[in-house]
């Protein structure tokens, strides 16, 4: 039985990186159901529960050094672990066990990752030294392979290939319909939806998100609010909802859900603002139009890649400019779906070749 060890940001509640992990043991066991797979992650028992593999506590050295002793191969990935735009922790973190990987004489794969910013000197060696020496390296877009290069790595097993929730599919009508009933949520042909995240603790942020949000109810629009990460994000979006004039008209999802629930919801949706990248991917698995919020050029470079035509950066929009772009979406909704269909399907197909080529290494 061939052995691998994922490592992400898993276990923390955040519906995207828990989306990649779903989509990345979806796509595994799709190919071989006798692989055993395991996680490191910030709740193992709970990673164990929900996505029926093994897991081991992140954080706990000894645990992980023998789990890497004991595989086939390590993958790092997927996600944005690459980069200190959120902590330089993070990123010696995840440098860190892939060197430890590397001692235990392992195959060492970074999955489908999206690389940078990287600022700060040392991390740009260090990143720059761990990744010439890994086996392959698959990235989710090109503007991570400029960053690569600029970086100066010269490690010849680099593909661009695309996020792993591109394979995800979304959770039936049924269980949609129950969700929103659960959260006494009424959606109509005109529900606008909202997925933002807190963006350096700005007041002025939020009161632009509510006033964009007032301008759409008084246009005759519905607005739902969709927290990703718990509670962080729910609590930005009842906020945004306390500063709104229509307060009352404004819904927020209340509780938590998995990346094909979520995508249910959107699947409803006449519009989405996306800030969260995962959102923009749930989005676009089910032909949504939206808007984008760039706030990490992460998400910059999904909107390039799926022909997102209309989006505003988080640090100089106007609350009249996301307004005007919102309805300059609303206007061509149906030229929005027929590039996103053909780009996401695109993607789709390149979401693929990181499990081939997991599996090639694996034959080796």
């Amino acid at each position: 039985m061939k052995k691998i060890v994922m490592s992400g940001y898993f276990g923390f509640d955040n519906s995207g990186d828990d989306a990649i992990l779903k989509a990345m043991v979806a796509d595994f066991k799709k190919v071989n159901k006798d692989l055993f797979l395991t996680a490191l992650s910030n709740n193992p028992e709970k990673t164990r529960k929900v996505y029926g593999i093994n897991a081991v506590n992140r954080f706990k050295v000894s645990e992980v050094w023998k789990t890497l002793g004991e595989c086939d191969i390590f993958l790092s990935g997927g996600g944005s672990l690459l980069q200190d735009f959120t902590s330089t922790r993070s990123i010696i973190y995840y440098l860190a066990v892939i060197l430890m990987a590397k001692m235990r004489k392992k195959k060492v794969y970074v999955y489908a990752n999206g690389i940078g910013p990287i600022d700060k000197g040392f991390s740009r060696f260090l990143t720059k030294f761990v990744l010439n020496r890994v086996d392959f390296i698959t990235l989710r877009d090109s503007f991570s392979q400029e960053f690569v290069k600029k970086l100066g790595v010269k490690n010849k097993n680099i593909l661009v290939t695309a996020d792993p929730v591109f394979s995800l599919e979304s959770a039936t009508d049924t269980r949609v319909k129950e969700i929103l009933e659960i959260e006494n949520i009424k959606l109509t042909e005109n529900t606008i939806g909202f997925c933002l995240r807190d963006y350096e603790n700005s007041k002025s942020l939020k009161i632009k998100f509510a006033e964009v949000v007032d301008m759409l109810i008084e246009d005759g629009y519905d607005v739902l609010l969709v927290p990703f990460h718990m509670p962080r994000d729910n609590v930005y979006s009842k906020d945004i909802a306390e500063l709104s004039r229509h307060k009352d008209k404004v819904q927020v999802v209340e509780n938590t859900y998995s990346a094909g629930e979520l995508m249910g919801i959107f699947k409803d949706l006449k519009l989405l603002v996306a800030m969260r990248l995962h959102s923009v991917i749930y989005g676009a698995n089910v032909n949504l139009p939206m808007v984008g919020v760039i706030y990490d050029p992460k998400v910059r470079a999904m909107v390039h890649e799926l022909g997102i035509k209309e989006s505003v950066e988080v640090n100089d929009f106007t609350s009249k400019e996301l307004y005007e772009k919102i309805n300059k979406t609303l206007s061509s909704l149906e030229d929005s779906k027929e590039v996103l269909e053909k780009n996401t399907e695109i993607m789709r197909q390149k979401a693929h070749k990181n499990v081939e080529i997991a599996m090639e290494l694996l034959e080796k």
